[in-house]
């Protein structure tokens, strides 16, 4: 019997590092955000076998990857990054630790990974800011030769140009925030993912709340309030990157408020029984209109003040 058990793990483990590689070196080569989600195979084999079944399998398929693509750079900074991000979800799952704290550790896990890729990648000599200002640059140079051939005036080309710098500029300010929020999303993605496996296994672990019934803890609004008067002060001290933290620091915080924002939203759409199709109709249009976007950060912020969907009541 733990013969067979031993075979049939070894087994999964090979599966699952040959079909990894394949999906890993498809990522690269054609769509590199699908490589975000590679760890969730690993997570689900980590929970149903163990850790070290897990960890020799991301291994085997990242040697697989680099063995294919002649260079072992992207298979070292994608153990780097996904080998702690595994570990720790395996590990909080299988103590089942809550949903919510599971993906809040995770992310800060995926977050702290990528910092140390980069404060690494900088070590050897390579440095991501002025590799993104490098692409910025070819970007724009494009951009402006399809603005010549449209015939515009140099006065127009200019202030076209300067308005993309400006736009540009602003993205790589924001890069740390938009880090954590893409480690939060990866998170979140990656529990539903491996909530959804392990039940086609029968394997039951806590599914994460309904998004409709999403709720921020209830010290959230003193504590995001505390964060973003820190920063304020900083940024005012003219402490060195004191604009950047403030700027980040505020971008986090409105991503989680119009997520809350849309889950009553989601919330309220569902309780008047309005089709699916429609509703995925209301998301794409507030995602894509700024007024309706930040009506619904409105909508988050009072949820968070008023208990809007009297979830606090219902729970007390």
């Amino acid at each position: 019997m733990n013969n067979d058990r031993m075979n049939r793990r070894v087994l999964e483990g090979i599966i699952l590092a040959i079909a990894s590689s394949i999906y890993g070196i498809f990522s690269i080569y054609y769509s590199l955000p699908l490589l975000l989600i590679l760890p969730v195979g690993f997570i689900i084999l980590g929970i149903k076998h163990d850790l070290i079944s897990s960890i020799l399998s991301l291994i085997t398929s990242l040697l697989i990857v680099g063995l294919v693509l002649e260079t072992y750079m992207i298979s070292l900074g994608c153990l780097l990054i996904f080998g702690p991000f595994i570990i720790t979800n395996i590990y909080l799952i299988s103590q089942r630790t809550k949903p919510t704290r599971v993906v809040i550790y995770s992310t800060a896990v995926f977050f702290v990974s990528l910092l140390v890729l980069i404060i690494l990648l900088n070590l050897v000599g390579f440095e991501l800011i002025p590799y993104i200002e490098a692409i910025f640059n070819q970007l724009l140079s494009s951009q402006l030769e399809v603005f010549e051939e449209m015939g515009l005036t140099t006065y127009e080309i200019l202030q076209t140009r300067d308005l993309i710098k400006a736009g540009y500029n602003a993205l790589i300010m924001i890069t740390p925030g938009t880090m954590f929020i893409t480690s939060l999303i990866i998170g979140y993605i990656s529990y539903v993912l491996t909530t959804w496996g392990l039940r086609k296994m029968e394997i039951n672990i806590i599914n994460l709340p309904r998004f409709s019934r999403l709720r921020l803890p209830d010290n959230f609004a003193i504590g995001a309030l505390g964060m973003i008067l820190t920063a304020f002060i900083i940024s005012k001290l003219k402490v060195s990157y004191g604009d950047i933290i403030y700027l980040n620091v505020k971008l986090v915080v409105s991503f989680v408020i119009f997520v809350q924002g849309l889950s009553v939203v989601n919330y309220f759409l569902i309780k008047i029984k309005m089709k699916k199709f429609i509703r995925v109709f209301t998301y794409i249009l507030i995602l894509l209109t700024p007024l309706f976007s930040e009506i619904v950060s409105i909508v988050g912020v009072a949820d968070i003040l008023f208990d809007l969907r009297k979830i606090r009541k219902a729970r007390s």
